[in-house]
């Protein structure tokens, strides 16, 4: 957690942004002013339950107060991981757009690697070549990457500090196998049965992740939760092995459902500015 001076400058950053006073805020707090005015100007280091009391009211949580590390700030600003969601309606809704149309794109990709690899067991060539096969890995990672970013969105917007989590996990996942696909093509360095296993534990472990998050998320009703439950029986699936030839295909509906969800946040948001 932060340090003071600033802690204090964050709270007061957030308190400002709640359209608060620092009189409004200690009414709500049931703590005084000058406590208020000594955490801001970074002269005291209030307990943990000041904190957590005076995030509450701020509708924020521990997790607004963690800093990055310099190497967890390269990676974000690298991998266009940074959202800040107080920024205004109009790039809100752009991220939103791009997240679900990155979904699709993202989608056919799969869909196109797929059948790929298919094309590799029964040909023993890519239908586009190593090449071909080594974009379509790269354009995957492109593709998932902004799609995800759509979820660290809506788990800012909705205070769900999981599925922010569950979301990168998704990405490192995505980016690991794809990487692994781009490197070694033809199986020589990791045999097809040792990528298949490797594939279907990584991604068992991010579609129970993700589900988890999903099911939990509030505030979009039946669709996240329906969605959760479908995405951690594809994680049971995944992780058995065997079942992971089924959970393939039942992926490119995870994603579907993804877009929906993306697109209902954006119907809440403007019903919320109309």
């Amino acid at each position: 957690m932060m340090k003071q001076p600033e802690l204090g400058q964050k709270i007061l950053e957030l308190r400002k942004q709640k359209g608060l006073t620092q009189e409004e805020l200690v009414e709500q707090c049931n703590i005084s002013v000058r406590t208020i005015q000594r955490i801001e100007a970074g002269e005291t280091m209030p307990r943990v339950y000041t904190i957590k009391t005076i995030l509450a009211v701020l509708d924020r949580d521990l997790d607004d107060l963690q800093e990055d590390t310099v190497f967890e700030t390269k990676v974000k600003k690298a991998m266009l991981l940074e959202i800040d969601e107080t920024k205004d309606v109009s790039f809100l809704f752009t991220q939103l757009h791009i997240g679900w149309i990155a979904g699709i794109l993202g989608l056919i990709v799969f869909i196109l690697q797929i059948f790929d690899i298919y094309h590799y067991e029964t040909e023993s060539t890519y239908f586009a070549g190593d090449i071909g096969f080594r974009v379509l890995a790269l354009l995957a990672i492109v593709f998932f990457v902004f799609h995800m970013r759509a979820f660290i969105l809506i788990g800012n917007l909705f205070k769900a500090s999981i599925l922010k989590v569950a979301a990168l996990v998704f990405i490192t996942v995505e980016i690991i196998e794809n990487l692994i696909s781009i490197i070694d093509v033809h199986g020589i360095y990791i045999s097809d049965i040792a990528s298949g296993i490797i594939a279907s534990i990584l991604y068992g472990i991010a579609f129970l992740v993700f589900g988890y998050a999903l099911y939990k998320l509030k505030g979009l009703g039946t669709l996240s939760q329906a969605t959760g439950i479908g995405y951690v029986i594809l994680g049971v699936f995944f992780c058995t092995i065997i079942l992971a030839i089924v959970a393939v295909p039942l992926s490119i509906v995870a994603q579907a459902l993804n877009v929906l969800i993306i697109l209902k946040v954006i119907d809440l948001l403007k019903k919320q500015i109309a």
